[in-house]
């Protein structure tokens, strides 16, 4: 990570799309705070996250529009998200913050929710006026795309609006004073997908494709165990390991010990053609 003119390593890395438009987002109002308590940060594109900070922290910022165009939107929507928690797995504590989903309301009769997007104070009277927005995705369905992030290992923060996500991801980042103090802290890196260079990094990879292990969870498993195989053969012990609980390992023993089932590929009935490929 490189210094500024004055020596000083950032603290925290922040993506360049976080800070463009007109609105004021948590990623905005974090950096006024960091500029208020003078710590050092860079803005520059991260292939992987919004905010990195010290020790392997990653943080995936999503609004809860966000979420509700990954379930309604193109076929495409899930899996891109699929594919960016698989990269936030890449580091050592992975988040993500839900910005506002504090401030919605649900409706599980009408199968809605309404996301709020403008608050004014009654002129002279306690009394508020909020515009909402109705979204027709039923309140349970968020609830389980929610807990499938969990699931996967991976901290979810979540935040009443902009401001308030804000101080939650100062206190991630940064934390009190002492902790800051403390030597021997790893600065942000950049990462890429990462590279199987070696075994070791095969075998993680290898744990790491189970539902809900990610890869700090798979050097655990390996560490316990010794080997992929004997990790396997011992999966009912995996809920010795911190943040493995039996809903983990049923997913983890469905995968590794369903049967396989060959799909036959779908012909035409008119199709007498043969392939000669």
């Amino acid at each position: 990570m490189q210094s500024d003119l004055f020596g000083n390593v950032p603290e925290i890395v922040i993506d360049i799309h976080e800070t463009g438009g007109k609105g004021k987002n948590s990623v905005k109002h974090l950096m006024s705070m960091l500029d208020k308590e003078q710590i050092t940060y860079s803005i520059q594109k991260i292939p992987i996250g919004d905010v990195l900070g010290v020790d392997g922290i990653a943080i995936e910022r999503k609004t809860v529009s966000d979420l509700v165009n990954t379930l309604k939107g193109s076929a495409s929507g899930v899996p891109r998200l699929t594919k960016q928690l698989d990269a936030l797995l890449e580091y050592d504590k992975p988040y993500v913050l839900l910005e506002n989903i504090l401030a919605i309301r649900r409706d599980p009769m009408k199968g809605c929710i309404y996301i709020p997007f403008s608050s004014k104070q009654t002129k002279g009277k306690p009394f508020f006026v909020t515009m909402e927005r109705a979204s027709y995705i039923h309140p349970s369905s968020l609830d389980a795309l929610i807990e499938s992030i969990s699931e996967r290992g991976i901290q979810v923060i979540k935040g009443f609006n902009a401001l308030h996500s804000a101080g939650l991801l100062y206190g991630v980042l940064i934390g009190d004073t002492d902790k800051r103090k403390q030597k021997g802290q790893r600065l942000p890196v950049i990462r890429t997908r990462k590279g199987l260079d070696s075994m070791n990094d095969e075998q993680e990879f290898f744990i790491a494709g189970v539902p809900g292990v990610n890869v700090v969870r798979a050097r655990s498993i390996l560490e316990r165990f010794g080997s992929p195989q004997e990790a396997i053969l011992q999966i009912d012990d995996w809920g010795k390991i911190p943040g493995i609980g039996p809903k983990t390992i049923a997913s983890a023993k469905k995968l590794l010990f369903s049967d396989y089932e060959i799909s036959e590929p779908e012909t035409s009935e008119n199709d007498d053609s043969v392939s000669d490929s």
